[in-house]
């Protein structure tokens, strides 16, 4: 394969349009690159990435490939916008800001100068691929247009997730912590206020004692002692509150990196696929599963970290950094998500879903990268999660009616969930 064959192979199902068109936009980047020619699983797309990194320069080739493209209508060239988007696009320049591309275009109005520019220096990428779809229209090259999309993804959940469920009980206690400190202080202080206030008949046996080292020694350890447990009564219920405050804070962040990835896959993938979160399956093992995918491909089950610090996985081993050495993880995200696909399978299998459920690790912090070392489950780094995502959507596997038993099953499932929950509340109510 040559550098021209290799600039036509199609990028992912994410952003299905040409390597060459991706590389001139700058959204192919040399990292992508060597990402796609180690884990593509289209080996046609996985030759063509080592070809472009092979050849030193990937836009190598560009002018000729333009000159080609403008003097031979064999293959059609295609766009990531339908014509009807194209055109109904709000041009972001004065002096026509906010009116339809279309329209100017067709009035003269915006040059094929002006389609350039704004398909190289544009803002938003809708705008981008709209001016190159018009500006390819202007130009009378042949045209592809993307297929027509299947909706968005269908999202199920099955109600709280298990951070959000920890953080309303750590709020609960802290709460209560806090206000058990305060009902003690309060109490403590009525208590000296009435014992000062108050003439005690044995005065004078009290002011005698100081008489006598004894005496005074009786006295200022019982000052010390009362003194002690004053501070015991702050600091301690303080110290609680802060190490509440700080697994609220973590579970918050956990929840934080799922929202994320949810954000993502709603914008990486369509309607053919169904997402579940937060689905708690029967059994002894009551943990949650994050995110489960159905889609055409398979089923995949995700467990998300947003770990705060420096974390490495090698293998099977999970590390975190503590100073100069590495330490082991309290948690290992490579065992719980095989662990929960195993489980999935096995609640499939019950009604003769015999398939192999796909699982992964995504990696949701975005402010330290994690070192990945051969890895025994997948690991998806959020900043590539939408590669992954396209990279899986390969081949269907699952016939549409696998699909739909699959997601009935899981739907059914949240739906007792939720009546179980709903009963709990009224029991609750009735009884108080």
């Amino acid at each position: 394969m040559n550098i021209e064959e290799a600039r036509k192979v199609i990028w992912l199902k994410s952003n299905p349009r040409t390597l060459g068109k991706l590389l001139d936009e700058g959204y192919l980047t040399k990292e992508r690159l060597k990402w796609a020619a180690q884990w593509a699983y289209n080996p046609r797309l996985q030759e063509a990435a080592k070809v472009l990194l092979n050849a030193g320069q990937p836009n190598a080739g560009r002018i000729q490939m333009q000159a080609a493209a403008a003097k031979t209508h064999e293959a059609p060239v295609p766009i990531g916008i339908s014509l009807d988007q194209a055109r109904a696009t709000p041009w972001p320049l004065p002096p026509y800001k906010g009116q339809p591309i279309g329209i100017l275009v067709e009035s003269k109005q915006l040059s094929l100068k002006d389609l350039g520019y704004a398909a190289e220096n544009a803002w938003e990428e809708r705008v981008r691929q709209a001016a190159i779809a018009l500006s390819l229209v202007r130009l009378e090259q042949v045209i592809k247009e993307p297929t027509p999309s299947a909706g968005f993804v269908h999202i199920n959940s099955g109600g709280r997730s298990y951070s959000e469920r920890q953080q309303s009980w750590l709020t609960f206690l802290d709460g209560l912590v806090t206000g058990l400190t305060f009902a003690a202080v309060i109490f403590l202080a009525i208590y000296l206020i009435r014992s000062f206030s108050t003439p005690h008949p044995e005065a004078k046996n009290l002011a005698t004692s100081f008489s006598t080292p004894i005496g005074t020694l009786i006295v200022v350890l019982a000052v010390g002692l009362t003194i002690f447990v004053g501070w015991l009564a702050t600091s301690v219920p303080e110290q609680i509150s802060k190490r509440l405050t700080k697994q609220i804070e973590e579970y918050r962040r956990g929840q934080e990196g799922e929202d994320r990835v949810v954000e993502l896959i709603i914008q990486a993938l369509d309607g053919n696929w169904h997402l579940f979160r937060n689905i708690s399956l029967p059994g002894r093992n009551r943990g949650d599963l994050d995110l489960v995918l159905v889609g055409p491909p398979g089923v995949w089950v995700l467990e998300v970290k947003n770990l705060r610090g420096e974390y490495r996985n090698i293998e099977d081993r999970w590390e975190y950094r503590r100073g100069k050495r590495w330490t082991t993880a309290k948690t290992n995200p490579s065992r719980q998500v095989r662990s929960d696909a195993i489980r999935l399978a096995n609640f499939l299998k019950a009604d003769h879903l015999n398939l192999y459920v796909n699982d992964a690790v995504v990696w949701a912090n975005q402010e330290t990268p994690l070192i990945v070392d051969n890895p025994s489950v997948a690991v998806w780094i959020y900043q590539r999660l939408a590669d992954e995502l396209g990279n899986i959507w390969q081949v269907e596997k699952l016939s549409k009616a696998e699909r739909e038993k699959i997601t009935a099953k899981l739907s059914r499932l949240i739906e007792q969930a939720s009546k179980k929950n709903q009963s709990s509340m009224e029991a609750w109510r009735v009884s108080g």
